[in-house]
């Protein structure tokens, strides 16, 4: 009885490796296609919290020209929606990993230069009454994108001598 099933466990061990090596191709045609939507899906994101949901939905496809449609998606939503920019802070507060995508995109060296520049002038100089720590954030990383495309732009305080130089 032992035998019989020791065999049995070996068998279906072997069943389920050939199965998932037999689909496996399956997966990346599956997320081939997902991609495609992802898309379309980017390509018509106007708000936070529909912003929010396509990266929750489509975050692994979050490379090439779809990261593109995604750094697109989120500079409209920023400089175009800037209105209502409010919005931003209930889906930063529920979704922190979407929080940090969003201010990690926008302190990338990527980002373009004239974008990174709008971000900063409109958190800088138009930032709501009570959204000052939003604004901030917002400022900050595309401050960071900005000095990182462009390292002259980073201001180095000159070096103070220890003790009493005379």
């Amino acid at each position: 009885m032992e035998n019989n099933a020791l065999t049995l466990l070996r068998s279906a061990r072997a069943l389920a490796s050939a199965l998932l090596v037999a689909l496996a191709p399956w997966g990346a045609l599956a997320q081939a296609g997902d991609c495609a939507k992802a898309d379309a899906a980017v390509d018509r994101v106007t708000t936070w919290p529909a912003l929010a949901q396509a990266v929750k939905d489509y975050r692994a496809c979050d490379k090439g020209p779809t990261a593109e449609l995604f750094t697109e998606a989120l500079l409209r939503v920023v400089v175009g929606g800037w209105p209502k920019i409010a919005e931003a802070e209930p889906v930063f507060s529920a979704d922190s990993s979407f929080r940090d995508w969003a201010l990690r995109r926008l302190r990338s060296p990527d980002l373009p230069k004239d974008e990174a520049e709008s971000v900063r002038d409109l958190a800088k100089g138009s930032c709501p009454k009570g959204r000052e720590k939003l604004c901030a954030d917002l400022a900050a990383a595309a401050e960071m994108s900005r000095a990182s495309a462009s390292p002259d732009l980073i201001v180095i305080p000159p070096a103070t001598p220890k003790g009493n130089p005379k």
